[in-house]
């Protein structure tokens, strides 16, 4: 699959059950350009996680924790709207051990990727929201 972005490689995974009701679309699944960030909802979800690693080292090795975060991304993009879905989502992340806001300082410096949103700036308001 490509990215309707960039045109990037999409990784597709299953939304976590514990994220699902915090996203603005209800389809089971969604994908992660592996080079703008850019989710986007799928409606066939993989048996299994994907390794969020191929995507940056920065991401949580654990696949279902991954995708937590992957689904936090997607808020981050309209975080004025999802405010509070966004902070219930890192705070989920955060309960399974991902420091949030470390993790969006090593994708904003991550060279190999080419974000779609100003990663720096979505860090400092997710960071007066958590």
């Amino acid at each position: 699959m490509s990215c309707p972005n960039c045109g990037g490689d999409e990784v597709s995974f299953p939304v976590p059950d514990a994220v699902s009701d915090y996203l603005p679309d209800e389809r089971p699944a969604a994908t992660l350009c592996t080079n703008c960030l850019h989710v986007s909802p799928a409606d066939e979800a993989p048996d299994e996680y994907p390794d969020f690693t191929r995507v940056s080292d920065a991401f949580p090795a654990d696949g279902e924790t991954g995708a937590v975060f992957a689904c936090l991304l997607a808020l981050l993009d309209r975080l004025v709207v999802h405010r509070s879905d966004a902070e219930q989502v890192a705070t989920e992340a955060e309960r399974r051990g991902v420091d949030v806001l470390l993790v969006l300082d090593r994708l904003a410096a991550d060279d190999g990727l080419d974000p779609h949103l100003d990663l720096a700036r979505r860090r400092r308001q997710l960071e007066q929201l958590i």
